[in-house]
Order: structure tokens, then C-alpha cells, then sequence
């Protein structure tokens, strides 16, 4: 959806940007919670991340934004020439 609307250049940042847009909402709505749902809101938050493998970092994840794919057959192509190189080597 972003890249169709911004493109594949600029959809990583938007993307970034609507993500922390969407943190700071969250984080100012948890703030409207009673204070002891909201500490078991966050500690359940970071168990539920350390059942997913998070180890270390923020508690509740970090996000990891690749490049977009813009042209998914070469993407492919590609992908499959490295993976034989692997294989042969």
C-alpha cells in the first residue's frame, strides 16, 4: 500500500513515520489507563516479545523497515542465482 502510494523510494520513510505516529497515540493512550492496567498491559506486552525471541533492546521490539522489492520477478531471479551460488560453492 505504500509503495503504490508514495512509491518505492519514499514508502520506507512513510512507512517509518505512520508507524511512529501510531507509537505516540499508543503511548499517549496508555497513559489514560489506570496505572496498574496499564503496568500489566506493558509487562504482558514484553513477555508476549520474549515468547516471540526478543532478547535484548526496547522491551516491546524495535521495527526493521527493508528496502521496497519494485521489481518482484528480478527480485527473484536474483535471489534464486545466489542461492545455486551457495549451493555449487
Amino acid at each position: 500500500m505504500f509503495v503504490r502510494i508514495y512509491g518505492p523510494a519514499m514508502a520506507p520513510a512513510m512507512l517509518a513515520k505512520y508507524i511512529a505516529e501510531a507509537e505516540e497515540k499508543y503511548d499517549s493512550l496508555l497513559k489514560t489507563l489506570d496505572p496498574q492496567l496499564s503496568r500489566n498491559y506493558q509487562r504482558r506486552c514484553e513477555e508476549a516479545t520474549k515468547e516471540g525471541g526478543k532478547m535484548s533492546g526496547y522491551p516491546l521490539g524495535t521495527w526493521n523497515i527493508p528496502p521496497a522489492i519494485v521489481d518482484e520477478e528480478l527480485y527473484r531471479s536474483n535471489r534464486l542465482n545466489s542461492e545455486s551460488l551457495v549451493t555449487l560453492g
